[in-house]
């Protein structure tokens, strides 16, 4: 008696992520998941939040991203000895990227990548007033709302 080549099922797949870390790839999807669809509500909360100090908000990305540049770097690199020298780093970063030291492990270039990708950003704006960007984004959803209600105007007004 021979098997059909459809009826042999394959051995299940383990779960290397739920294998190494306890938590398992479906758990990681879903919360992916969750995240997406609440993005809109987590985007105005984060926008809000740094436009509300944005000195502050500045200041505390530049000490703690430095904290994390020296935890990285400092037993590897020679020339990241203090967390003077890692804040003298990620300070240049934040503009123009001018220092004599360079990230030399992973972790060090993905903080010094994060830096110089949003600190640029949040360094112009800590010379905004605080709150300066609430009024503009409030009044920015105030137009897009308006449009909208004139295009559901303009539909139901076209069905009669």
């Amino acid at each position: 008696m021979t098997q059909n080549v459809s009826e042999v099922q394959a051995p299940p797949v383990p779960d290397m992520l739920k294998a190494f870390t306890g938590v398992s790839s479906q758990q990681v999807v879903d919360i992916v998941r969750s995240l997406v669809e609440k993005r809109g509500d987590l985007e105005a909360e984060v926008v809000e939040r740094l436009t509300r100090f944005p000195m502050e908000t500045l200041v505390g990305f530049l000490l703690g991203t430095s904290a994390a540049f020296y935890l990285a770097e400092r037993n590897v690199n020679p020339r990241v000895k203090t967390y003077v020298d890692a804040l003298y780093y990620i300070s240049t970063c934040l503009s123009v990227g001018y220092a004599d030291i360079f990230a030399q492990t992973q972790t060090g270039r993905a903080v010094a990548t994060l830096v110089m990708t949003i600190g640029p950003s949040l360094a112009s704006n800590s010379l905004e007033r605080p709150g300066n960007a609430l009024p503009a984004s409030v009044q920015g959803q105030e137009i897009i709302v308006e449009r909208l209600d004139a295009i559901l105007e303009e539909l139901r007004s076209g069905r009669s």
